[in-house]
C-alpha cells in the first residue's frame, strides 16, 4: 500500500517557504524533557549525547548506509514519562525494566529550544504549507526519515523537530545537532526501571497505553 505523505519537493523548495513564527514550539528551560535508554548492548549512548548510528528510527537524519555517521546525531524525548515508555516499547507492547539496563532521565535543556512543530501544537500548519501532511508521525520510515534528511539540509541551524508520537499521541521531540550545546551536565532526574520507586508510575503508565509490565 503506498505511504499517504509524498517525498518531501527538495532542499530548495524548503527552503524557500521558510518557517514561520506560528509554526516553531518552544522547549523552555523550565521544562522536564524524558528519556528511556538502555545502558547495556550495542551502541548504547549516553543520555546527554546525540545518537550518530542510523538511519533507525522515524526522524534519524542519517544517510544510508546504516553505521555511524559523525555529522548527522538526533536524540529522541518525550514531554513525560508514559510518551517515552510509548515510543521505546511500541514493538513488543511490553515495558521491560531489565533487559538492556534500561533507564528513565528526566533534563532541563539549558537554553530554550525552537523546533519545527509537524504536530499541529500551535496554530502553524507547515507540513500541509510545503507539500506534506500530518502523516509524518505515521508514514514509513524509509519516508518520514527523507523528510528529516532533508529539513535538516534546509535548517542546518534548526534545532530539531517536534511531533504527536505514534503510540502516545504525546509531545514527543527528535533533536538536532545544533542542541549539542543544550544539554545540562546532570540530569533532573535518572532512574534505572527496576528501580522500586518506579513501579506505581510504570504500572499506571502501562495500564493507560494497554502495554505489559515485565
Amino acid at each position: 500500500m503506498p505511504s499517504t505523505l509524498p517525498p518531501p519537493r527538495g532542499v530548495d523548495a524548503l527552503r524557500d517557504a521558510g518557517i514561520t513564527d506560528d509554526e516553531y514550539f518552544t522547549v523552555d528551560v523550565d521544562a522536564l524533557t524524558w528519556r528511556v535508554h538502555r545502558t547495556v548492548g550495542e551502541h548504547v549512548v549516553a543520555w546527554n549525547r546525540l545518537r550518530t548510528y542510523g538511519p533507525l528510527l522515524r526522524f534519524d537524519p542519517h544517510p544510508r548506509p546504516v553505521r555511524d555517521h559523525p555529522h548527522y546525531g538526533v536524540w529522541y524525548g518525550a514531554g513525560d514519562i508514559p510518551g517515552a515508555l510509548a515510543e521505546v516499547f511500541q514493538t513488543s507492547r511490553t515495558i521491560d525494566r531489565t533487559a538492556g539496563a534500561p533507564y528513565v532521565t528526566g533534563l532541563h535543556f539549558t537554553r530554550p529550544l525552537a523546533l519545527l512543530d509537524i504536530g499541529g501544537f500551535g496554530v502553524g500548519r507547515w507540513p500541509t504549507r510545503v507539500g506534506g501532511n500530518f502523516a509524518l508521525a505515521t508514514a514509513p520510515h524509509s519516508v518520514t526519515q527523507q523528510w528529516a534528511r532533508t529539513i535538516r539540509a534546509a535548517y542546518p541551524n534548526l534545532d530539531g523537530i517536534v511531533y504527536r508520537g505514534r503510540f502516545s499521541g504525546a509531545q514527543c521531540v527528535a533533536l538536532l545537532p545544533p542542541t549539542a550545546d543544550a544539554f545540562p551536565e546532570t540530569p533532573a532526574l535518572s532512574l534505572p526501571l527496576d528501580h522500586p520507586g518506579l513501579i506505581s508510575r510504570l504500572a499506571e503508565a502501562a495500564g493507560r497505553l494497554g502495554y505489559s509490565l515485565v
